[in-house]
C-alpha cells in the first residue's frame, strides 16, 4: 500500500484544501487497497468549518496530523522539524504539497534530510495559483531552490505556465515531470441551509477567504456603489473569514442588505439557495466554487482573471473588468432589469463544467500519477 501525506496549510475552507480532501477520500474509494492517505496541516484552525471537517475526515478513516498550533508564526518555526519527525515515524512514500506555505515548510525539511544524507520521499506539488510569490520574491527563490526535479501538476494551463515562468525568473531548471490535471467536482447534492434568503429580492453570494486575492476589498466598494442605486433589489450573503473581516462586518453594520456568515462546511451543497454567485478575484489557479456553482445551476458573476475565466464558457456575459467600476454596476442593472436568459445561461454553464471538470477524471488522473511515481521509482 502506498502511503501519501497530503500537506496543506490548515483544515480550512479553500480550493487547494478541498482538492486534498477529495483525493484522500476518493482515491481510496477507487483503489481501496492501493493508498493510505494522511492529511497533514501546518497550523490549526478552530472555527466551525474546521471542527466539522476534521470529524468528517476521521469518520472516513482519514488520519490527521497537526504539525503546529493555532499561532501561524510559531507554527512556521516548528513545522519543518515536526514534519521531519513525522516523516521518520510514518515513512510515507509520497508527499503531496498544496500551495506556497506547505512548499516553504517542505523545502526546509527536505534540506534537513539532505544534510543528514537521509532518503526523502517522492514529492508531488500541485500548483493551485497563477500568481506565485507576488510579495515575497526572495522567499520564493529560497523555496524553489529546494526543489530540483519533482512531479509538478498544474490545475490549469495558466497555473502551469505561471510555474514555468517562475522557474525561469529564478534561473532554475524546469522539472521533466509536468502535467495538467483540472480540478474536478461532483454534482453537489442539495442539503438544508441556514441562509437568510429573501425571495422578494435577488440573492447574491460571495463565498471565500476575505483576502485581496479574492477581491473582497473591491467587492466592499462595489456593494456601496450598487446600494446607492439598487439597495431595495439585492441581498448580499458574504460567507467566509480572513484579513478583511472587520471591513466586511463594518459594511454589514451600515447596510442591512449585507449579511455575513462564518465559513460553512460543505457549502457547495447549499449554493442552490442563491440566485447568483459573485467572484471578484484578482487571480486564481482553477477555482472550485465557480465550477460547483455552475453544477448547482447558479450563474456566476466573475471578474476577468487568470484561473477564473477558464471555469466559465467562452463569451460568458456575466464577466467584468475588476478595475472598471461601471461594468459591474451595469451587470447588476441588467440583472435587475431581467435582461439575461437565466435558464439558457444555467444550461450553458452546466454543460461546460460537465465536459471539462469531471470529478472522476481528476481522481483517476491523480491515482494513476501516484502509481506511476512508485512504479518508475523516479
Amino acid at each position: 500500500m502506498i502511503k501519501i501525506f497530503q500537506l496543506i496549510s490548515s483544515i480550512q475552507l479553500g480550493g487547494a484544501e478541498i482538492v486534498a480532501f477529495n483525493l484522500s477520500e476518493f482515491c481510496n474509494t477507487k483503489s481501496p487497497t492501493s493508498f493510505e492517505f494522511i492529511v497533514v496541516e501546518l497550523y490549526q484552525t478552530n472555527d466551525h468549518y474546521s471542527i466539522q471537517k476534521k470529524k468528517e475526515l476521521q469518520s472516513k478513516n482519514i488520519r490527521i496530523i497537526s504539525l503546529g498550533h493555532r499561532n501561524k508564526t510559531i507554527s512556521f518555526l516548528i513545522c519543518p522539524f515536526m514534519l521531519f519527525y513525522h516523516l521518520l515515524i510514518e515513512k510515507p512514500d509520497i508527499i503531496h504539497s498544496h500551495t506556497d506555505e506547505p512548499d516553504f515548510v517542505l523545502s526546509i525539511t527536505k534540506r534537513l534530510f539532505s544534510f543528514l544524507h537521509i532518503n526523502f520521499p517522492k514529492i508531488v506539488r500541485t500548483i493551485h495559483n497563477t500568481v506565485l510569490w507576488p510579495n515575497h520574491h526572495k522567499l520564493g527563490r529560497f523555496v524553489e531552490n529546494g526543489f530540483i526535479d519533482d512531479w509538478i501538476v498544474g490545475v490549469s494551463d495558466c497555473a502551469l505556465q505561471s510555474y514555468h515562468d517562475l522557474r525561469n525568473r529564478y534561473n532554475l531548471n524546469i522539472p521533466q515531470h509536468l502535467s495538467i490535471i483540472y480540478n474536478g467536482c461532483v454534482v453537489p447534492r442539495k442539503t438544508e441551509h441556514s441562509f437568510a434568503i429573501n425571495n422578494q429580492k435577488i440573492n447574491i453570494a460571495f463565498c471565500g477567504r476575505f483576502e485581496e486575492q479574492k477581491g473582497i476589498d473591491i467587492l466592499i466598494e462595489r456593494i456601496k456603489e450598487i446600494n446607492k442605486r439598487f439597495k431595495d433589489d439585492f441581498i448580499f450573503h458574504v460567507i467566509g473569514k480572513g484579513t478583511y473581516q472587520n471591513e466586511v462586518l463594518k459594511l454589514a453594520k451600515v447596510n442591512p442588505n449585507v449579511i455575513v456568515y462564518d465559513s460553512v462546511p460543505n457549502v457547495s451543497e447549499k449554493l442552490y439557495a442563491f440566485d447568483f454567485l459573485i467572484m471578484p478575484s484578482r487571480f486564481e489557479g482553477l477555482v472550485l466554487i465557480s465550477i460547483e456553482a455552475s453544477y448547482s445551476n447558479v450563474p456566476v458573476i466573475a471578474a476577468i482573471a487568470p484561473g477564473l475565466s477558464e471555469t466559465l464558457p467562452i463569451n460568458w456575459p456575466l464577466l467584468f473588468q475588476l478595475d472598471n467600476e461601471n461594468e459591474l454596476v451595469t451587470l447588476f442593472e441588467n440583472i435587475k432589469g431581467r435582461k439575461y436568459d437565466l435558464e439558457s445561461l444555467k444550461n450553458q454553464a452546466y454543460l461546460y463544467v460537465s465536459s471539462k471538470f469531471s470529478h472522476s477524471s481528476m481522481i483517476e488522473a491523480y491515482s494513476e500519477l501516484y502509481l506511476k511515481i512508485i512504479e518508475t521509482g523516479e
